[in-house]
């Protein structure tokens, strides 16, 4: 839900969307969420338990990420990259690839499945890859493109002999094989022209894109951190500046958020 509303502000602007997303992501954190960062599955009359599965922290870190791509709001991706980790700690499987279902600190059963079927909601496995792929973009991580990769090909006997029942987990093998773009927008977001950078790029549909806002002061520090690549990424004499860059390889920067448009069609 929180990715979804976090796309119905970037298509239609209604501030609504992204107040309710904010609304989820700060309750899931101050109540479903343990001092040492992991998820909890469950909260009825102010009580939480039960440790989180493989699809509750792979959607939450999709709805994170979503909603930094919708708000720019860089605490959402910190948390997206922190849970990020965590799923990766709990449940992946060193010998074999892939997210088992279940993590190091749930009930203890006989054997621990690997969930891969995308039906009317797509599997954790599938969600994952595709978060692996987007934050990999977003940070220059190249550890996360290779989990990625290790993914798909432990299950790619199965998605091979039925791909119709894979189709997220497809989604995340187009965003791998390319092309896909990286989005540096470095601007004050205050400013119109910043804006409409902005409003070029959520205004069209590109599946295979990520986006950042690289900006100054104390958030643009701490993008820095999380993506080192966009340090050097700033105005062009004090304009709005986009950078578009495919896998890394970048064009000439522009200030016009109409030639921003010409690079991205």
């Amino acid at each position: 839900m929180i990715a979804a509303l976090a796309k119905g502000y970037q298509a239609f602007g209604d501030q609504a969307y992204a107040d309710a997303a904010r609304k989820c992501v700060d309750f899931i954190m101050k109540n479903l969420r343990t001092i040492d960062g992991k998820l909890l599955r469950r909260y009825r009359q102010g009580e939480a338990a039960y440790p989180g599965y493989l699809d509750d922290y792979a959607f939450l870190v999709w709805g994170l990420t979503e909603l930094y791509e919708a708000t720019f709001e860089i605490s959402h991706l910190e948390e997206a990259i922190a849970l990020n980790q965590a799923m990766m700690d709990i449940f992946w499987d060193n010998q074999g690839g892939g997210l088992y279902f279940t993590g190091k600190g749930n009930e203890t059963l006989i054997t621990r499945s690997k969930e891969i079927y995308d039906g009317a909601l797509p599997s954790g496995n599938s969600v994952a890859a595709l978060n692996f792929l987007r934050l990999g973009r977003m940070t220059g991580s190249l550890d996360l493109e290779q989990r990625a990769e290790q993914l798909t090909a432990a299950f790619s006997k199965e998605v091979t002999l039925h791909p119709m029942g894979y189709t997220h987990l497809l989604s995340a093998l187009e965003f791998m094989i390319g092309p896909t773009q990286e989005i540096v927008i470095a601007g004050d977001p205050a400013l119109d022209s910043t804006l409409a950078m902005v409003s070029a790029v959520s205004g069209k549909f590109l599946p295979n894109k990520v986006v950042l806002l690289h900006q100054n002061g104390l958030d643009g520090k701490r993008l820095e951190v999380l993506s080192p690549f966009v340090e050097g990424m700033g105005p062009i004499n004090r304009k709005a500046t986009a950078y578009v860059c495919e896998q890394y390889a970048c064009k000439a920067p522009v200030t016009d958020a109409g030639e921003l448009e010409k690079l991205l069609n």
